[in-house]
């Protein structure tokens, strides 16, 4: 075998292997607004943002909060609480509910 074979082999093996991973959807020092679904085996809270899990430190079951993400592994996150959720996508959400009520409503 060559040296520059065995330079090139060397450098592979090295380099971690990127194919397999896929972009996440937060970054350190994100802050999002989140839903506990559960709680962990070490009482943090599990929410999900576009499917990839995040571990807020001391959240409750069905809390609305607002979190910064401390670390970023490879299947999930890490937060801490920093407030309540903001109001505006709660008025949005409740803005699309009372629309769906009023064309109900036409329907009858």
């Amino acid at each position: 075998m060559k040296v520059s074979e065995v330079e090139e082999r060397r450098g592979q093996d090295e380099m971690p292997n990127k194919r397999f991973e896929t972009p996440k959807p937060v970054s350190v020092g994100d802050m999002v607004d989140v839903t506990i679904e559960s709680v962990g085996g070490q009482g943090d809270g599990i929410a999900k943002v576009s499917g990839f899990v995040v571990f807020v430190k001391g959240a409750k079951k069905d809390e609305r909060v607002r979190v910064k993400i401390t670390d970023v592994k490879r299947t999930y996150a890490v937060a801490e609480k920093i407030g309540e959720a903001s109001r505006k996508e709660e008025a949005s959400g409740s803005m699309e509910l009372e629309e769906s009520e009023e064309e109900s409503e036409e329907e009858l």
